[in-house]
């Protein structure tokens, strides 16, 4: 049993004229674009602070890679040093290289904020504000620890140490 008439059949209880209103209504009202609009705005207000946190993250994520780097090449620099670490950026291995050839490509990682090369510091703690800067502090013969800067230019909680 059908109820109310097929698709496109006149509707038998309006008038002529009202008839042809509904049949040829196409495309949406005002109050349904602006309602579509809304909801895309609410979505986009969820979304897009969660995407730049994200961001955010991932740089930071980043500097922590560029510390493991440096730490490897400071490991590396006392592999064919006698186990000696560089205490400055010119200190020499005993093959005649500085600890920036001892990274590989033979340059400092990328800081992913800037996009060039991380400038690292010895004996001094990464400037504060500047995000993605990395530091050997202390560098001595003996040890080092490796320190970054995050998002926000505030030191980050990790510390990479000689021999971890």
């Amino acid at each position: 049993m059908e109820t109310g008439a097929p698709t496109g059949a006149p509707v038998p209880f309006l008038r002529h004229r009202e008839r042809v209103v509904i049949l040829n209504r196409k495309g949406f009202t005002l109050i349904e674009l602006m309602i579509v609009v809304v909801i895309i705005g609410l979505l986009a207000s969820v979304a897009i602070p969660n995407f730049i946190s994200i961001v955010g993250r991932a740089k930071e994520a980043s500097v922590k890679t560029n510390m493991h780097v440096m730490q490897i090449a400071a490991e590396d620099f006392a592999a064919v040093s006698g186990g000696r670490y560089p205490d400055d950026a010119t200190d020499l291995s005993d093959a005649g290289q500085t600890l920036e050839q001892h990274v590989p490509f033979a340059s400092f990682p990328d800081n992913p904020f800037t996009g060039v090369p991380s400038v690292v510091q010895f004996d001094a703690d990464p400037t504060g504000g500047s995000a993605g800067e990395l530091c050997f502090n202390p560098a001595t013969p003996d040890s080092y620890q490796v320190k970054g800067n995050g998002t926000d230019g505030t030191q980050l909680n990790q510390t990479l140490r000689t021999g971890m």
